[in-house]
């Protein structure tokens, strides 16, 4: 099994939110190899540490989630799913902002299951395996 880690879910490490106990225990138990954020993941993080009250240190925290899991490319075969899901969404009217769909597409496309907190849009995805580690089963 494959782990896109979305947005929200590496997030909530770094701020150590409620919860990501349970985001830790699945990261140390997940096969190695298996963990991936995509490149959008990637540069939504960074946009985020430059507003943060101590950018270093959430860098660093950044940069040690890096060395178990991959920065993953968003590549043609992701772009073209992105696409579908897009056209979807819009002819559905369930619009659910520009990089949420195209990490769904990015995770589909990688053949890996979603990691992520916010259901509300990534259940809307037809196709898109979800699990969410920061809430307890």
């Amino acid at each position: 099994m494959r782990y896109l880690l979305d947005t929200c879910i590496i997030e909530a490490l770094l701020k150590e939110e409620a919860g990501h106990e349970n985001i830790r225990a699945k990261i140390a138990t997940a096969p190695r190899g298996s963990l991936a954020i995509s490149a959008l993941t990637a540069v939504e993080i960074f946009t985020g540490i430059t507003g943060a009250r101590e950018p270093r240190a959430k860098r660093i925290a950044f940069e040690g989630c890096l060395k178990v899991m991959r920065v993953a490319a968003f590549d043609a075969a992701a772009a073209r799913q992105a696409f579908m899901i897009q056209r979807y969404l819009r002819q559905t009217g369930q619009q659910i902002g520009r990089t949420d769909p195209m990490i769904a597409a990015h995770a589909i496309a990688a053949n890996a299951v979603c990691v992520t907190d916010n259901l509300r849009h990534f259940l809307r995805i037809p196709g898109l395996a979800v699990e969410n580690w920061l809430r307890a089963a």
